[in-house]
């Protein structure tokens, strides 16, 4: 049987794809290097989907295999598996460390495709959340958050979303077993703007659906003059 294969220099050039899957990789993939001297990209995520896409955007011909964390076959996950040196050595230039939960910095992104990269950061290791206000019925409130084992990697994200995605606040919180920058309103709908800006590229659809569905319960906010595209000219330099 021939080897599966994978575009190795789908990491030399910038793209909205490769920032998507770079910022992916980022929160919700790793890089291994194994004692016998192979070198391996691997994924996980619950939405086997997305991980067709990505290996149809990587030109790859890999498998996806299932996998169960814990121990409880339930909790099932699907994972994704690339050997390839070129890719391997291209993330580590980018910024990237094997075993790099506690420790990923924020990687060299191109200022033109931050907001793809963010999008696959939010698609990695984020969450929408939209209710009802308990106190006003029909008032619908939305908060999009991060999660990340390392602090200082939300740190640069935040700084990064307000020079070029014109985000104003976002607070920073520990959990348990990680930490969490989270948004209100506002920012939650100038994130939305800043990475579904390409409108066919890659995403969970499920978390933009959230989006989009608080923007039908609150056209609004949406149509505020502090919101609307004309006011959101971020910066386009990370200098």
């Amino acid at each position: 049987m021939p080897r599966p294969k994978a575009n190795s220099n789908f990491f030399k050039i910038w793209s909205s794809d490769m920032a998507y899957i770079l910022g992916f990789i980022v929160t919700d993939g790793c890089l291994v290097e194994h004692k016998n001297g192979y070198h391996c990209l691997n994924i996980t995520n619950k939405n086997k989907d997305i991980l067709k896409k990505i290996l149809t955007a990587m030109g790859s011909n890999h498998k996806i295999s299932v996998k169960s964390r814990g121990g409880i076959p339930k909790l099932k996950y699907f994972q994704m598996q690339i050997r390839d040196r070129t890719i391997y050595a291209d993330l580590l230039n980018l910024g990237l460390t094997p075993r790099k939960s506690k420790t990923v910095r924020m990687p060299n992104v191109s200022p033109i495709f931050f907001g793809d990269f963010v999008r696959g950061c939010f698609d990695g290791d984020g969450s929408v959340s939209i209710w009802r206000e308990p106190r006003w019925r029909h008032t619908w409130q939305i908060k999009a958050s991060f999660y990340g084992g390392s602090k200082l990697f939300l740190v640069a994200l935040k700084e990064y979303l307000m020079i070029l995605g014109s985000l104003s606040k976002g607070t920073i919180n520990k959990c348990r077993r990680c930490h969490k920058l989270h948004y209100g309103i506002e920012d939650s709908i100038k994130l939305y703007r800043f990475i579904y800006r390409n409108g066919n590229s890659i995403c969970l659809k499920n978390k933009k659906e959230k989006f989009e569905h608080f923007k039908r319960m609150r056209p609004d906010w949406f149509n505020r003059p502090s919101l609307t595209q004309d006011n959101m000219a971020p910066s386009s330099s990370l200098a």
